[in-house]
């Protein structure tokens, strides 16, 4: 089985490609959507967020169940950055040791994990190839601004909490290009196509 990383900044496209992998029989893990579950599920890991954020950082939904306080954990670590990375050094371990429960639960020969933060950490080398989705700054403005209805202020702000992926080239071993130039079925096609074709 060979693992592949799925990264790129917002608006590049990851969900799209991720989708279209789907579409073609693969399994795709979605480290963000799961991290959210287990910040709730995991009891242990809960319990040490509340202690380092505090206990506003839950919520009891209208159905009795618990539920993210999104809006209070964003306040929180935006102006603070050291408690963002205490947070992500809580939950990273966490998404990483279920991944990896995950992929060897799986039948496939390919395997995929789709995550924006992947080149930030040493953890890139567990996987076999890193695929960066890449496409022009103001073309991933523009999506994100029709897809979030966010104003530009808002979405330079997220652009700029990302990793910068230019600095972080020398990790990557696939480059997928949504600049819309050339059609990213194809790209991916021949992605899958290439993976396969080194695969042990």
């Amino acid at each position: 089985m060979k693992k592949i990383a799925i990264t790129g900044g917002i608006g590049s496209g990851k969900s799209y490609v991720c989708d279209y992998i789907l579409s073609k029989g693969y399994p795709v893990f979605n480290s963000d959507h799961r991290a959210k579950e287990l910040m709730v599920s995991d009891k242990k890991l809960k319990d040490s967020i509340e202690s380092l954020l505090g206990i506003e950082s839950y919520l009891i939904d209208e159905h009795r169940g618990l539920q993210l306080n999104n809006e209070f954990i964003s306040s929180r670590i935006f102006t603070r950055s050291e408690l963002k990375i205490q947070l992500e050094q809580l939950v990273h371990p966490a998404v990483r040791k279920d991944f990896e429960h995950w992929a060897l639960a799986q039948k496939s020969n390919l395997v995929f994990q789709e995550s924006a933060l992947i080149l930030a950490t040493e953890y890139y080398q567990h996987f076999d190839a890193i695929v960066l989705i890449s496409a022009p700054l103001e073309m991933r403005i523009e999506r994100i601004l029709q897809r979030d209805g966010l104003d530009r202020y808002s979405v330079l702000a997220r652009i700029n909490a990302q990793p910068d992926f230019e600095s972080l080239l020398g990790r990557v071993t696939h480059l997928i290009d949504n600049s819309e130039k050339s059609s990213l079925e194809d790209q991916v096609d021949a992605l899958i196509s290439d993976l396969l074709d080194h695969s042990e």
